[in-house]
């Protein structure tokens, strides 16, 4: 005859109760229930970087959106939430502890510029909390490298070379100078220009002038840089003011050859520049142009944008950066997918490590490994037109 001591099963079944309760509740502190998905995102929707910040959130949006009105991802919803941080590194801090411990988030999309990025970094990471960055192109967000941590297009040492490789090669600068703006942004590319401009050419830029966010006199700037015998430009600047630079160097008479970073390459250069804008090239990190393109997945979303905006889109849009998101969104997306119903965070990051050439024809194909978390490395070079729009002179074929 067997004995079974009801004392001892009923005190096991109750610490199997509450483990399960445990794991229950740790399911949950990740961002997951039985019905949905939290992804969190904190941005810039307000302020001159609010472009950067609304076309990512919209990207987002339209994913989201589309992802739920057809059942969701086995059977889960995407709860989408997003904060603006007005491009502040305090405000970022703040909504990323927010996101984490509030909203419970399962992980972070999207994320701000360089300054309101770097500072989270550790917090995320220390969390082990999935992050796919799609505006943040500073080499710092992915080094050292993290397990969570990824970026969706190429990062400024990438994009460097390709405007390098044009203005020293293709245009024989020999005398180059760079103006660029004081945050982590613009210190972040000229250290990457410099760098390798020294490396693969032998030579320095003859006058490296800096400049702070929200100035609009750069004379004093400009004539350091024309007495030094520049024969070529890099600004390295935001769009806005980027083509205030360029303006007033030609205004100043300054007539050399100007190139600009990836985040010049919006029309809202074109807006502050006026005809000036002519000519001035700029590297770019998609394949397709937002404004001129008739690709397939281009028109399709500019439709799905339009009903966001009946009443008329906004200024610049779509910017690259709703091209960026909604590639990062459907990346994600697409790993949630071949995760399966049982996810937890380990296993989406093991399935995004597992995306090869992941193309929504938007941006340059998507592939991550185990060992690189990093895109691409492609880019585009193009060009303001005599007619003031932008247009494709060189893409990436590596």
């Amino acid at each position: 005859m067997v004995r079974i001591n009801f004392k001892r099963v009923s005190t096991v079944a109750v610490a199997i109760a509450l483990g399960m309760l445990a794991h229950g509740r740790a399911i949950a502190q990740s961002g997951i229930s039985d019905t949905e998905i939290r992804i969190g995102m904190w941005t810039p929707l307000s302020g001159p970087l609010s472009l950067l910040g609304t076309s990512t959130r919209d990207a987002v949006k339209i994913w989201s959106d589309d992802i739920n009105a057809r059942g969701g991802i086995h059977g889960r919803k995407i709860k989408f939430i997003a904060y603006d941080d007005a491009g502040s590194p305090q405000e970022a801090q703040a909504a990323v502890r927010r996101l984490l411990t509030q909203d419970d988030v399962f992980m972070l999309l999207g994320g701000s510029v360089s300054g309101s990025t770097l500072p989270v970094r550790q917090v995320i990471d220390r969390a082990k909390v999935p992050f796919l960055a799609s505006i943040s192109s500073n080499i710092n967000l992915m080094q050292p490298f993290s397990r969570y941590l990824f970026r969706i297009y190429a990062n400024e040492i990438s994009l460097s070379e390709h405007l390098v490789e044009w203005a020293v090669k293709d245009m024989k600068s020999k005398k180059p100078a760079i103006i660029y703006t004081s945050n982590d942004y613009g210190i972040g590319g000229y250290n990457a220009i410099r760098d390798f401009m020294r490396k693969s050419y032998g030579i320095d830029f003859v006058a490296a002038e800096r400049y702070n966010p929200n100035d609009q006199d750069f004379s004093a700037q400009l004539l350091r840089i024309r007495s030094a015998g520049a024969d070529s430009i890099l600004v390295f600047s935001f769009a806005a003011e980027a083509g205030i630079i360029v303006r007033q160097a030609k205004e100043l008479g300054i007539n050399v050859p100007l190139f600009g970073g990836a985040a010049t390459a919006t029309p809202l250069f074109q807006r502050a520049a006026g005809d000036a804008a002519r000519g001035f090239v700029a590297v770019y990190p998609l394949p397709e142009l937002t404004e001129t393109s008739t690709a397939p997945a281009v028109l399709a979303y500019r439709k799905e944008l339009e009903k966001l905006y009946p009443g008329g889109m906004p200024a610049g849009r779509p910017s690259e950066y709703d091209f960026l998101a909604y590639t990062a969104a459907k990346t994600v997306g697409q790993a949630l997918e071949r995760a399966g119903r049982t996810l937890d965070r380990e296993k989406l990051v093991q399935e995004l490590e597992a995306t090869r050439k992941f193309d929504t024809g938007l941006t340059f194909p998507i592939s991550y490994t185990a060992e690189s978390h990093e895109a691409t490395g492609r880019a585009s070079i193009i060009q303001v037109g005599d007619d003031l729009h932008w247009k494709m002179i060189q893409s990436s074929a590596n």
